[in-house]
């Protein structure tokens, strides 16, 4: 059992606290009033540990010794399941609002939580390998590997050649397939391009054609007023001559 005693934290140490706190969105300037009580750590280690958290088992309170009776219950019934236990003197500083107790506490959850990660990554990988060695398909061998001046057996999964044949055959399925659609694209794309060229030539044609009618109305109209004039009779000799 991993006892918690009041020590003082190095600088690198306090600033992976002071990180931790922006990561989980706790103000640092009330940090030893707030955890004086058990119940803020309780909220926040419930997120990863439902299960194993009640908050109703930590109610909030006021005087030094009601905080005390929260944190030797949360001592024992959770901190004791990670093989952790606050000092009593370490308690006594958190709930009486001693600076720097809050910070000590919170580096070992800090630990903790480390201590999880690298736990669960490492089952994953247990898992991992259960199922390679449970695939029939899926080989274990060991082989020479330089690490360094030194040679090191490492093991190494493998498969069956018919397996990689098969990835490979259906990969290059694949690839024709997708030649095929780009081609099919390509050709799509030419022929978009040239009817719209046709377009483009047919709209100026019809532009050409509208002014050339346009044109020609105008010298229709001209020559047949110039016809009507030559056609009008003269005017009559006025009385006077």
């Amino acid at each position: 059992m991993h006892i918690i005693n009041r020590k003082n934290l190095s600088g690198k140490e306090l600033e992976e606290v002071h990180k931790w706190l922006h990561q989980n969105n706790i103000n640092s300037l009330r940090l030893r009033r707030e955890f004086s009580d058990v119940l803020p750590l309780a909220e926040l280690l419930k997120r990863d540990y439902p299960r194993l958290i009640d908050l109703y088992n930590y109610p909030k309170k006021n005087s030094v010794q009601l905080k005390m009776v929260n944190w030797e219950t949360f001592n024992f019934k959770v901190l004791s399941k990670f093989n952790l236990t606050l000092s009593r003197e370490l308690m006594e500083l958190l709930a009486g609002g001693v600076p720097g107790a809050a910070e000590v506490l919170l580096h070992e959850i800090i630990r903790l939580e480390k201590r999880q990660r690298l736990v669960e990554e490492r089952n994953a990988s247990r898992r991992q390998e259960q199922a390679w060695e449970e695939n029939d398909e899926v080989k274990t061998v060991v082989i020479n590997k330089q690490v360094g001046d030194g040679i090191v057996q490492v093991p190494q999964k493998m498969i069956l050649y018919s397996i990689y044949e098969n990835v490979v055959r259906d990969n290059q399925g694949k690839d024709v397939v997708i030649e095929a659609y780009q081609q099919r694209l390509s050709h799509m794309e030419n022929i978009i391009k040239v009817k719209t060229e046709r377009i483009e030539e047919l709209l100026m044609q019809v532009g050409k054609g509208t002014q050339k009618t346009t044109s020609s109305t105008l010298f229709a109209y001209d020559s047949l007023d110039s016809e009507r004039r030559r056609n009008a009779p003269a005017p009559a000799p006025s009385a006077d001559n």
